[in-house]
């Protein structure tokens, strides 16, 4: 297969790779639901990393002798009771403030104020929005760290999608994840999260039934998500809407280059980004988890 640099963008990169026939069954009408851009549009470097990189003779290979692999989201673990909220509690377990909104960021003295009261701060790990990093760190500040006005109007410009779901009760299925590419409907996945966990679902559902979450990317009503989830299978019945208003970042030809620039710039002043939103890479929990663990290890570096 020819390295990602070969390609000219993400479209590019599919029909090359798989032909136009698979290509036009799942994925270019799948990754236009998910994206919801024009996949010529896409950078290939963005997703670098983060797709799994197979050739068709390996994937014939291993359908032939029903090989394992490696690959991402070949396996995960999931947590027993109380969902992905799960990590979040364990992770904030010892923390001593949470769910303080952090307002403004000041530097003075080479070190950190947040909010006008946590003083004394030699560094920052930021875990969240970058679009929002330019309002929150005071003017004075970003001259010092040479966030350039130019700078904090791109980055406000960054692009991304919000995503539409409902969870809902359903019929028992051996799946974890459903995919649709199909044009009959807007939704463009099921995750059969009941099946992660048989906490996930309420302890008086019958047996035959279980719990998933329906996901449409954008914003879609509640009206409108109703009315899409009558053309699903598994006797779908919706139980809880919501809408995130952010939730995949979107890049075009110049944000690798200004994500890379201002990290860089913030790190040396103190400031580390880490997160899908804080350094505008599309993570899952297993790799905001990876560069969490590299960033305490710069730390170390940084306060000696």
């Amino acid at each position: 297969m020819p390295p990602p640099g070969q390609h000219n963008n993400f479209e590019d990169f599919l029909r090359n790779n798989f032909g136009e026939t698979l290509c036009k069954q799942y994925f270019i009408p799948y990754n236009q639901k998910i994206w919801n851009r024009d996949l010529k549009s896409i950078p290939l470097e963005w997703l670098d990393g983060k797709l799994p990189m197979i050739s068709p003779s390996e994937i014939i290979e291993k359908n032939i002798f029903q090989d394992s692999d490696n690959m991402v989201h070949s396996n995960f673990y999931y947590p027993k009771r109380g969902g992905s909220q799960f990590i979040i509690d364990r992770l904030s377990k010892n923390l001593t403030t949470l769910n303080e909104e952090v307002i403004n960021i000041h530097l003075q003295d080479n070190l950190f104020i947040i909010n006008d009261v946590h003083k004394d701060n030699h560094f920052i790990v930021y875990t969240g929005d970058i679009r929002q990093l330019p309002d929150i760190l005071s003017e004075s500040t970003c001259k010092q760290i040479g966030m350039t006005d130019e700078i904090c109007i791109e980055l406000k410009s960054l692009d991304s999608n919000g995503t539409t779901t409902m969870l809902c009760e359903c019929e028992k299925t051996d799946y974890s994840w459903v995919y649709l590419p199909g044009l009959d409907t807007k939704i463009h996945r099921i995750i059969m999260t009941g099946n992660f966990s048989p906490n996930n679902s309420a302890p008086d559902l019958s047996s035959n039934r279980t719990t998933c979450t329906v996901e449409y990317s954008g914003y879609l009503s509640e009206l409108n998500m109703r009315s899409e989830i009558k053309k699903l299978p598994f006797d779908m019945k919706p139980v809880a809407y919501n809408y995130c208003q952010n939730s995949y970042i979107i890049h075009d030809s110049k944000t690798i280059s200004l994500i890379r620039k201002t990290t860089r710039t913030l790190a040396r002043h103190g400031i580390f980004c880490c997160g899908r939103f804080a350094e505008w890479e599309y993570y899952n929990m297993d790799a905001a988890i990876s560069s969490a663990f590299r960033i305490a290890s710069n730390l170390k570096s940084y306060l000696n």
